[in-house]
């Protein structure tokens, strides 16, 4: 004889769920208030910063990099970093707008002026201020510290930082672009540390993952060499 299956089927009192719902609203009402008062507070303040402090300090700072901008384009490097007299330059705007997009770029900017005037060590702490979420500067600054501890051969730090890189850039808008940049200079690092297999793995890499790539054909000859 079979078993017959039986199931419990449960009632849901809606009104006692939701007396219950009202006496605990009515037992922590002053908790709730002062939980919600707080979050609301919190996002009124943000709004506020933002408002009020964060927009009118990138605008100013926006405004008082331009001049050392066009500096810098047009390779006055010592006026650029320093100013003329009138218009500050890119050291006085990474320091006093701190936290701005404006900074972020004079930092840049004076890690490129420092790396090519074989100033390393400086090159690297502005590098090093640069706000790495942005999707292009941050992965050249990244491996514009790369390329000074390349160029003191400290070819481990190099490694490292070519690879934050690529990483970095891959994540972002400009991966197609420059990411294989940075993954060939890993794999010349590698070599210079003897790493041949982890060399050849990257420049593997490069050309399975970036055929149209300006590095593919390099890449391609120097893994077949090794």
């Amino acid at each position: 004889m079979a078993k017959k299956n039986t199931k419990d089927n449960t009632i849901i009192n809606v009104d006692e769920v939701y007396t219950k719902t009202e006496k605990f609203v009515d037992k922590n009402r002053k908790l709730l208030t002062l939980v919600l008062g707080g979050a609301v507070l919190i996002i009124l303040s943000f709004m506020g910063y933002r408002l009020l402090v964060l927009l009118p300090a990138e605008k100013k700072a926006e405004e008082a990099t331009f001049q050392a901008e066009y500096y810098f384009a047009i390779d006055s490097l010592d006026l650029a970093q320093y100013g003329d007299g009138f218009s500050a330059g890119l050291e006085e705007i990474m320091k006093d707008y701190a936290g701005t997009y404006a900074a972020s770029r004079a930092a840049f900017q004076v890690g490129v002026i420092n790396r090519n005037a074989g100033l390393f060590e400086e090159a690297i702490q502005a590098f090093d201020k640069v706000d790495l979420d942005d999707d292009v500067i941050g992965p050249m600054s990244l491996a514009g510290m790369g390329d000074c501890y390349s160029d003191v051969k400290d070819y481990a730090h190099a490694a490292e930082y070519f690879l934050k890189a690529a990483d970095a850039a891959d994540a972002g808008l400009a991966g197609k672009f420059l990411s294989p940049i940075y993954h060939y200079k890993r794999a010349i690092t590698l070599i210079e540390l003897g790493r041949i297999k982890e060399a050849k793995d990257v420049l593997s890499h490069i050309v399975s993952e970036h055929p149209d790539s300006r590095e593919y054909q390099t890449a391609l000859a120097l893994g077949e060499s090794l």
